[in-house]
């Protein structure tokens, strides 16, 4: 008889963050309905939510870890004795970032550059995001210490390339931009920063890094932190696209 590596706390978190998500996703989905021509942040925010929710019900149903040992690595749920040398990793949480993390920069950068404008900006900032994220991951399924934080070092790394991107030039096309474009990027930015930087502090305190603390804690921060990153950015992003949306019709009813 198999059986899972889940705790009940985990279990609950996750479920958590499965509903939470599902019910973020079909909020914003409502929220852009008549969003116009930022209808394209509705549908981003939405999938981000979607996707997590997936990604969540996944490891909910034990399916989204694996089991990282000296000698191999193991499909979950399993049976038998893990021993205090292995370690959980939730490779769907991966899965979720490298598409999802995407979808945000593509959100925020939408607001202060305006399609066709800044694609070298674009690519660099998802560029930078997608190897961040990688990285990340060869840290966490890497036993060897040495590996483990040269690559979460490297992920670092990158993390800071994306923040120099949307704080340096993109930022700057926000300014230019004004008004209520640059109020709201500059709000999604900050909200974007202080969450992202929760991650690695989160990752290198986890059982993928010192292990100072409990994996139980560690699903349920993870847990309300990607529900602020994802639903709360995207509720943030909708909302304040509605804004813009109206503001621009303002002009075209006087006219």
């Amino acid at each position: 008889m198999t059986t899972s590596l889940l705790t009940s706390s985990q279990e609950t978190w996750l479920w958590i963050g499965t509903i939470g998500m599902a019910l973020g996703a079909l909020t914003i989905g409502l929220i852009g309905r008549g969003l116009g021509a930022q209808a394209h942040h509705a549908v981003a925010s939405f999938f981000v939510c979607a996707i997590a929710a997936c990604a969540y019900l996944l490891m909910a149903r034990g399916q989204g870890d694996i089991l990282v040992t000296q000698t191999d690595v193991l499909l979950t749920p399993i049976g038998g004795i893990v021993k205090s040398t292995d370690k959980v990793v939730f490779v769907a949480r991966y899965v979720d970032w490298v598409v999802t993390t995407p979808l945000l920069l593509i959100g925020l950068i939408g607001v202060a550059i305006k399609q066709g404008a800044g694609r070298a900006l674009v690519s660099t900032a998802i560029g930078a995001d997608i190897l961040m994220i990688v990285t990340g991951l060869f840290g966490a399924l890497s036993i060897d210490e040495t590996n483990k934080y040269t690559w979460f070092i490297v992920s670092c790394v990158f993390f800071l390339l994306v923040l120099a991107v949307v704080w340096g030039p993109v930022r700057a096309h926000a300014a230019a931009a004004g008004g209520e474009a640059a109020s709201l990027y500059n709000k999604l930015l900050g909200i974007l920063t202080v969450l992202w930087f929760i991650y690695p502090v989160l990752w290198l305190l986890g059982s993928e890094g010192t292990g100072t603390i409990s994996l139980n804690a560690e699903v349920g921060v993870f847990a309300v932190i990607d529900l602020l990153a994802k639903v709360g950015f995207g509720l943030v992003l909708v909302t304040g696209a509605k804004k813009l949306t109206d503001g621009e019709a303002v002009p075209a009813s006087c006219s």
